[in-house]
């Protein structure tokens, strides 16, 4: 799925949570205005952008959201 520049911002928040949550990267693909992120880099179409690695003690947080 693909998401406009203009919520790329809240779409890094959240997708930083998956990748928290499931302890896996998120690698977030750019193809002209438009955004996507997946969890395997081989399946990214476009330019990488931003690599999202889990945070470690990251459940503690999850645990209070």
């Amino acid at each position: 799925m693909t998401y406009p520049a203009a919520l790329l911002p809240d779409l890094l928040v959240g997708w930083q949570k998956v990748a928290d949550r499931y302890k896996i990267p998120i690698y977030v693909f750019q193809t002209g205005d438009t955004y996507h992120a997946v969890s395997n880099e081989t399946q990214g179409v476009g330019y990488l952008v931003d690599t999202l690695a889990p945070r470690a003690g990251s459940d503690a947080r999850l645990a209070q959201s």
